[in-house]
């Protein structure tokens, strides 16, 4: 059974479902409620703690092999309530029998994200994770690739080159993407364009964070994502970064690249840069129910790189493969250098 991650509160009806609701300031008074569970995660080494059943936690954290402890007092009742409780401080709903899916970002400033469902959606009846956003800047030894490599990944970027971080979930793609933004000047006109926000834009005086809804018609005040497109078109990108690429936002992304705008960055759920350019995409936008020919060879011709990111037993994220779409060519690969 695989735990469901989203970004986005699904609780339908509540007007947090554009975006992933953050609990406002002022929630002090849930802490006594979240101890059970924050006692597992607030080690800043964690990065995630996950319940596929109750009384069950299982801890991975930064340098360490994954463990399970037990822990009786977290049962399912325990969960609902401090899930319900949670659901109140936000404005939406969750009750553990019609509204059974909570996704917010939890309060303090690391901004944990919680994702909890329960019911027959579950065959355990409880899946349920928090993706910890502990403070940490990995080494671009930590990512395992040599001074020569960062130079040219940064100069890529310098360069305005279209590139792609690749990887599974939770592997760290979006804290790679946000190291390689150092390669963009600070005066350059970078919009980013996000339903969450995580990439760190601040430093770019002329640039712009634009966020976007992931439902229509959800009188959240945001606009969707090919509204979000229309605008970003209108307002004079150098470079254009979206954060992870979903089955709402494919589409648009084809389109930023093809709009020829140079600096496009993402992000995408892909296991090799091969499968990112050749299959993501399309599977992306036909789940969504659109049509697009020869999606493979449209990025083949437009994006210059893919790197790829694999977690390994001990925790730890690290740069596997760098490939020249354009050009066929591997700079790394299975985490061998190749371009000597």
């Amino acid at each position: 059974m695989n735990a469901v991650h989203s970004l986005q509160p699904q609780t339908e009806g509540s007007p947090a479902q554009a975006g992933l609701a953050r609990i406002r300031p002022g929630s002090r008074l849930l802490d006594p409620l979240l101890a059970p569970l924050s006692r597992y995660y607030s080690d800043p080494a964690t990065v995630e703690i996950r319940m596929s059943r109750p009384g069950v936690v299982v801890i991975d954290r930064r340098g360490e092999k994954k463990h399970s402890v037990e822990d009786h007092a977290l049962n399912r009742a325990a969960v609902e309530k401090i899930a319900k409780s949670i659901a109140n401080r936000i404005g939406t709903a969750f009750d553990g029998n019609q509204r059974v899916k909570l996704s917010c970002v939890l309060p303090g400033p690391e901004g944990h994200r919680f994702e909890c469902l329960v019911g027959n959606s579950v065959q355990s009846e409880l899946s349920l994770a928090i993706r910890c956003k502990h403070p940490f800047v990995p080494t671009w030894q930590q990512w395992g690739v040599s001074d020569a490599l960062r130079d040219y990944l940064l100069q890529k970027v310098t360069d305005g080159a279209n590139l792609i971080v690749s990887g599974a979930t939770n592997t760290g793609k979006t804290t790679l993407l946000n190291l390689l933004l150092a390669g963009i000047p600070d005066h350059r006109r970078v919009v980013a364009c996000e339903d969450t926000p995580e990439l760190h834009i601040q430093r770019f005086w002329d640039g712009v964070g634009l966020l976007a809804a992931r439902e229509e018609g959800t009188g959240s005040g945001m606009v969707t994502w090919r509204g979000l497109y229309d605008h970003m078109m209108r307002i004079t990108p150098d470079n254009i970064l979206f954060g992870e690429i979903s089955t709402q936002n494919a589409f648009a992304a084809l389109a930023a690249l093809n709009s020829g705008v140079t600096g496009f960055m993402c992000t995408i759920h892909a296991e090799s840069p091969w499968q990112a350019i050749h299959r993501k995409f399309t599977q992306n936008i036909s789940w969504a129910g659109g049509q697009m020919a020869d999606i493979p060879e449209f990025l083949a011709d437009l994006v210059d790189v893919v790197v790829q990111i694999k977690r390994s037993d001990d925790g730890y994220r690290r740069i596997t493969d760098i490939w020249e779409v354009r050009n066929d060519r591997h700079v790394m690969k299975d985490g061998k250098e190749t371009w000597s």
